[in-house]
């Protein structure tokens, strides 16, 4: 979400790490929001040792093709999301929210609300309202109280409170992704966190646990 200074450090250490367990070859990719930031994360991090430098892959939004096609979107749910932001306010605006709104029909489900979060974070005003319409438009009960709460919570939220936020659901993400069961308890307790720093010990090892209640060992 932002470039950090201290990922130089926690970055290689993630690969070195995930390359013991594993024993396999690894690759780092960083998702940013936007061509600044990737900028930034990509960097090559000198590591001290001769020749060991690591160059940090990178992509953002604008790297991605506007997905416009609803037959598209179905068999690539991910990649029509995630470009979306950078697409949303252009000339094929209109068909990039209508594609947009058929893979949040589809995606997963322990993964839909994660992608509802990063669409409203990312998209303009404008766009976040059209994508609302759209999909309201198809009776989803689920968009349309996502809404409201989201509506109602991230005008209060803190900006520290937020950070938190993004911290747990970045946990659940990589966990999901690595398809550990996640039970209600582990759930709750990352969530109701607040602690940040606690919530980046606890995604460094999410990156490599074998169960996703070793997060808190």
């Amino acid at each position: 979400m932002r470039f950090d200074p201290d990922k130089e450090y926690s970055w290689p250490a993630y690969l070195t790490l995930l390359r013991l367990r594993r024993k396999c070859d690894v690759t780092l990719l960083v998702f940013c929001p936007n061509e600044s930031v990737a900028r930034k994360c990509g960097k090559p991090i000198k590591l001290g040792h001769p020749k060991f430098c690591l160059e940090p892959l990178t992509v953002h939004p604008g790297l991605l093709p506007p997905i416009t096609d609803p037959a598209k979107a179905r068999e690539m749910p991910e990649l029509t999301i995630m470009s979306a932001p950078a697409h949303a306010d252009g000339p094929t605006g209109t068909e990039v929210i209508q594609s947009t709104s058929v893979a949040l029909e589809v995606v997963p489900d322990h993964l839909r609300l994660l992608c509802h979060d990063y669409l409203q974070a990312h998209l303009s005003e404008a766009a976040r309202e059209n994508l609302e319409k759209e999909v309201q438009t198809k009776g989803y009960e689920w968009q349309s109280e996502f809404a409201r709460t989201h509506r109602a919570e991230g005008r209060a939220e803190g900006r520290a409170e937020g950070e938190a936020l993004g911290e747990a659901r970045a946990i659940l993400l990589v966990l999901a992704t690595r398809k550990l069961r996640v039970p209600t308890d582990v759930r709750e307790r990352v969530t109701s966190c607040t602690d940040v720093e606690q919530l980046e010990r606890w995604l460094q090892r999410a990156v490599v646990v074998d169960h996703a209640q070793d997060i808190f060992a």
